[in-house]
């Protein structure tokens, strides 16, 4: 059990602002005596002196040094946590957003960038993963927002839409398919690559398959999309990916694109949090990342 106390914390970075036991006294409001006592009990709390003292100065030692640093920083996460739960708003202290690998690989830098330039104090906690798991983390409270694709319906959550991510199959230039139109028959010779299940992009296949009445399909899956889509672009297979994933490739001319005759759907990119931490701030946090997935050109506006 801790034998220290938030009084004695605050006595020690006091008297190092002060610089004595007397003024430290006077600037809170208790008796000399008593901020003794409290640095006395630090100090056995500790095993250690924390201060030198001559006369009516007091010099923080080596040890005190080291003790203030942490006090300050323990000062300063419980200011941020009086002013996180007063304002409820979860751009004062620690946000922790949630994303999906299409919009961490795509703009995620870009939104987390511009988002410390407008809130410099704020610290960001960031969570990368599929929109299935995110969607569990912010319901299971552990997440204030997640940027995710397609979300699903969520008790007391607002789901704001941002933008649309196209979807295509994507193959490196050295490994072109037959003709410009990928259908199952084009594609019979190639390894397929693709998301395992749960994914947007797994269903979104299967259901493409289905509608192009292709015969038995084999698919080889990766759980990350980042390394799906370094797969595609090295050549090993042709996948069904998000084209804003691999936008400098696609520029560069070493991946290509392929038409389709029934086309996949856009992905749905949206923002998700609780109604009840709806804020100022979470608004901005979703207006920026909106205007960073419109401005990159690789995400389209919403029909």
């Amino acid at each position: 059990m801790r034998r220290y106390s938030l009084a004695q914390i605050e006595a020690l970075a006091t008297i190092a602002k002060q610089g004595s036991f007397q003024a430290a006294a006077k600037h809170m409001n208790v008796t000399q005596p008593t901020v003794s006592l409290r640095i006395r009990e630090l100090e056995e709390a500790f095993g250690t002196r924390l201060f030198e003292r001559d006369g009516r100065s007091s010099k923080l030692n080596a040890e005190g040094t080291v003790a203030l640093h942490y006090a300050d920083e323990i000062l300063k996460l419980l200011d941020e946590l009086e002013t996180r739960l007063r304002t409820g708003d979860p751009l004062q202290g620690i946000l922790r957003v949630g994303s999906s690998e299409t919009v961490a690989i795509a703009v995620l830098p870009k939104i987390i960038t511009l988002l410390g330039e407008r809130y410099p104090r704020l610290k960001v906690e960031l969570t990368v993963s599929n929109s299935f798991v995110l969607l569990n983390e912010l319901s299971a409270n552990h997440l204030d927002l997640a940027i995710l694709a397609t979300p699903g319906t969520l008790a007391d959550t607002q789901v704001d839409p941002l933008a649309l991510a196209p979807v295509a199959w994507v193959a490196h230039q050295s490994l072109p398919l037959p003709t410009s139109f990928a259908d199952p028959q084009s594609l019979a010779q190639s390894t397929i690559l693709c998301m395992p299940k749960p994914s947007p992009l797994h269903d979104m296949l299967i259901d493409w398959w289905d509608k192009e009445q292709g015969g038995s399909l084999r698919i080889n899956t990766c759980n990350s999309l980042a390394m799906l889509a370094r797969l595609v672009a090295s050549g090993v297979g042709a996948g069904v990916l998000p084209t804003c994933i691999l936008r400098d490739e696609l520029q560069r001319g070493t991946v290509i694109t392929y038409r389709q005759a029934i086309p996949f759907k856009p992905l749905r990119i949206c923002a998700a949090y609780r109604k009840t931490s709806r804020s100022d701030g979470l608004e901005a946090l979703v207006n920026i990342a909106r205007r960073v997935m419109l401005d990159s050109r690789y995400f389209t506006p919403l029909e």
